[in-house]
């Protein structure tokens, strides 16, 4: 079983790999250069400004070290076909899991060594804190971890997934006090609380998996939903097979859809429109993109790193709604309708230009408002229009081109 692991995990990596080299593309790198720059540019000047005694520093300091724990997740890299084939090796299984669990626990560190570190100069500054110090929450950080995913795995053994208020408690109430105790009280209250807390699910872990059997569709529905949420991140960038998109009535949007002619001279409007509505995969990638660069823009002062966010938000909403194009390809009916694929391309462009726009248009708003500057909030609009004019004028044909040929 181990063998099988260490064939699992190397697969797994050459997967990422793979999909990683259309994330890393020279665009994106340069992008996230500027941006890692910008952030770190205000955040230096925000230390300079900063000092000891600021009373929101201490639940800052509290919330983001407990939102560092959510990211460990536990990595069992099981298939739709291992209940059937190894089911006789079941008690094989925990050294597998046990190799995962290492694994996962291996990868979350390095992401909260990290994240720590990122913030260590606001602690320093904000509460005198030594490296030493610092360091401890880093440890207990790293043991928290490992008692967390001990409780995702116990999981796999009570042959259920663990209610909300077990997940709350576990995994944030009670990472909040130890916390809360080691920022106002000493590091030592949350060192000792995190080794009793994950003392305990690791024990409960070594005496549930002797006594009950491994729940297999369990552990292959939630390695699924993990390994989805990767792919769709890879899928900002580009297409990813395992990626399939849910639908949804969405009744509240109705009213929208009702504004929408369908008997116009270019029908596509409104399917695309429907489509749009009631996909996952399309609607999701918008709004979550969308929100995410209102969020960013709401932190960013330099006019000109502003501009470059809203360009390079537009970009990546508009590439990602270029599959849209395609959605009814494979429905016979569209084939039939005496519609030209000129004005097919036309209803997809009337459609996306009015997403673009409103996107456009909120992102300067909130920049403009962030800033108190209406001269900002005109000039990015200005300049995001454009973008959107050149994305539909040149860029998208060309695509669109390419996808029907």
């Amino acid at each position: 079983m181990l063998n099988l692991w260490t064939q699992r995990k190397r697969a797994h990596f050459l997967e990422m790999l793979k999909y990683l080299r259309y994330v890393l593309n020279d665009h994106f790198v340069i992008a996230l250069m500027f941006l890692v720059g910008g952030l770190g540019f205000g955040y230096s000047n925000f230390l300079k400004t900063f000092h000891a005694g600021t009373w929101w520093a201490g639940p800052v300091a509290i919330f983001y070290l407990t939102i560092i724990l959510q990211f460990c997740s536990l990595a069992t890299l099981l298939k739709r076909a291992d209940p059937v084939f190894l089911l006789p090796r079941e008690h094989d299984m925990h050294g597998y899991l046990k190799k995962s669990r290492i694994h996962s626990w291996t990868f979350s560190s390095v992401v909260e060594v990290v994240g720590v570190v990122i913030l260590s100069p606001f602690m320093a500054i904000a509460f005198q804190l030594s490296v030493i110090q610092i360091g401890s929450f880093i440890i207990t950080l790293i043991i928290l971890t490992f008692g967390s995913l001990s409780l995702e795995l116990n999981q796999l053994y009570q042959n259920r997934v663990f209610g909300w208020q077990q997940s709350l408690l576990t995994n944030w109430i009670f990472p909040l006090i130890w916390f809360t105790g080691g920022i106002y009280l000493s590091f030592w209250f949350a060192l000792v609380g995190a080794i009793i807390q994950s003392f305990l699910e690791i024990r409960r872990e070594q005496q549930q998996w002797q006594t009950r059997s491994l729940a297999w569709k369990l552990a292959v529905n939630l390695e699924d939903q993990r390994m989805l949420k990767i792919y769709r991140f890879f899928n900002l960038f580009t297409d990813v097979p395992n990626v399939h998109g849910t639908v949804h009535r969405r009744k509240y949007l109705d009213r929208i859809l009702g504004m929408i002619d369908r008997r116009s001279q270019n029908p596509y409007v409104y399917l695309f429109s429907r489509a749009l509505m009631r996909s996952t995969v399309y609607s999701g990638l918008y709004f979550r993109l969308t929100i995410l660069g209102v969020v960013l823009l709401m932190f960013i002062s330099n006019i000109y790193l502003a501009i470059f966010l809203q360009l390079l938000f537009v970009y990546l909403i508009g590439f990602q709604l270029l599959p849209l194009f395609a959605n009814y390809n494979e429905n016979v009916f569209t084939h039939l309708y005496p519609i030209s694929a000129v004005t097919k391309a036309a209803g997809f462009n009337q459609l996306v230009m009015i997403l673009l726009e409103f996107t456009v248009s909120l992102l300067a708003i909130v920049g403009g408002l962030s800033n108190m500057s209406i001269l900002q909030a005109v000039i990015t609009w200005f300049t995001g229009s454009i973008e959107v004019w050149g994305l539909l004028k040149f860029y998208f044909p060309i695509r669109i081109k390419k996808m029907n040929s």
